[in-house]
Parts: C-alpha cells; structure tokens; sequence
C-alpha cells in the first residue's frame, strides 16, 4: 500500500455544524482507512474533536493508529500513543508569543468594539463566549459559541440576509492591516471568525506530513472560507475536493475509494 493521507475538515464537512458525526460517516472513514491514514484539520480546538466524533473512537470505530487529529488549522498536532493508550499533542505553537502582547491586545480591542456594533444594530439572541483564545488562533463568534440550535438557525438566516460577517470580515481586515498586524482573519464555521498569524491556515497541516499523496476535503473552499487556503495547494496535484455536506462528503469519499482500487493501491 502506498502512503496516502486523506485530510477532512470538521463542520460542515464529517459532521454538521457543532453536531455530531453519524455512523454513515463513521463507516465510510472507516472503509477509506483500509486504503490509507486519515486526518481532521479543522480550525476548532481538541476538545470539540472529542466531543463531535466520538463515534470514530468508540468500538467499531477507526485504529487510532490510522488516525491523525490536526486542531487549530494543524498548528497543533495530535497522535495515537501506544504507550499511554490516548491521543498525545506532538507539536503546538502560539500565536501570542508570535505577534506579541500589544498586537493581541489590539485585535481584542477591535473585536470587542465589532461585537457592540453587531448586537446593537441586529435584534438576534445572544449567548455567551463571543471570544475563545485557543492558544494557536482567536476565534470570535458573535452570537455567542454557547448557542444552541435555535440561536445558531437565526444567527445564520440574518447573516445570509444582511451579510453581518461579510461586512465585518472586510473592516477587520483593513484596520489589522492599517495596524500592520501580520493576521489572518477568515469564516469559521457558519457563525464565527478565526483569526490567526499569517502562514497558520490551514496549509500549516503540511509541515506535518510526508505521504506520497495527499487528499483534502472541505467546505469552506471559497474566498473568506477557512478551508481556502489548502483547497487551493492542492488544486495543483487535484486531490481536493469541495462538500456541502457530510452526505456529499461520503459520495467523494466513494470516488476516491474507486480511483485508489482501481490503481491497485
């Protein structure tokens, strides 16, 4: 078998948005393993790894061993330890230390001023937890990442409607740019913003890998979306694919399967 590596976002594309993954997914990866390791790459933290897909770490599930977890846009890196019996951080980074003290706290100060702005011109059920310092990226969620299903739904009909992130995205980027601040800011999700050193998108993933190919599935594909950046890279070999959800992840996941069989791999 041939050294090959799948990479998969998390929301939107193995599970709905801050949902679990069904066992039709489950099942699925668990076919694709057969013919190679697997990896998430998803802008969210360890813990919502955990929590969304247990399922692949129950009985029935996915070897670990086959199994590579890359939180953070892969600024952080997570691997299977037969000796402790749990999944072990192997590399981390930070983005403080990074841009420095002064530079963060000037993106808190712009974003907390955005978040006024936000709730007060748009009538929308906030929660709480607007902003989550996840050690290597910001994350700023503006209705709140303790929403429920409820918020989240009107949260994102107003944000299709009125276009809330794709007007906020554009002023962040010009006053850190103004501030000469070296971030990134792109969509996470359907309801939050990631922000991050420059060079820590998601291609940040392949400092971490050496397979001799490397495939890459993602929903957030199109411009402002957080899973741009590696859709992109790997336009050039055409080994990635865009979803719209975790049933049309499992159609690509099948052509895949087909096209490594086929090779005999």
């Amino acid at each position: 078998m041939k050294n090959y590596i799948c990479l998969f976002d998390m929301d939107g594309t193995l599970t709905p948005a801050r949902k679990n993954i069904q066992f039709n997914v489950v099942k699925k990866l668990k076919e694709l393993s057969k013919y190679m390791k697997i990896g998430i790459v998803t802008g969210s933290d360890f813990d919502y790894i955990m929590q969304q897909c247990n399922r692949i770490f129950e009985v029935g599930g996915i070897d670990p061993t086959k199994l590579e977890l890359f939180p953070c846009n892969g600024t952080k890196h997570y691997s299977w330890s037969s000796k402790t019996g749990k999944y072990e951080i192997v590399h981390d980074v930070n983005m403080i230390s990074e841009i420095e003290q002064k530079s963060y706290t000037r993106i808190l100060q712009t974003i907390l001023s955005y978040q006024l702005l936000i709730a007060v011109k748009h009538d929308l059920p906030y929660t709480g937890t607007f902003f989550q310092y996840r050690g290597t990226m910001l994350n700023w969620c503006p209705i709140g990442r303790s929403a429920g299903d409820k918020e989240r739904k009107e949260w994102v009909e107003a944000d299709q409607q009125f276009k809330i992130r794709e007007q906020w995205i554009k002023q962040l980027k010009i006053d850190l740019e103004t501030d000469n601040i070296p971030v990134t800011v792109a969509l996470g999700g359907s309801t939050s913003f990631d922000i991050y050193p420059n060079g820590w998108d998601k291609t940040y993933v392949m400092k971490h890998l050496d397979e001799d190919k490397i495939y890459f599935i993602g929903d957030r594909c199109d411009d402002g979306g957080n899973d741009k950046a590696l859709y992109d890279l790997l336009q050039i070999t055409k080994t990635s694919y865009k979803t719209k959800d975790p049933n049309m992840t499992i159609k690509i996941i099948d052509q895949i399967i087909e096209g490594v069989s086929n090779k005999n791999v």
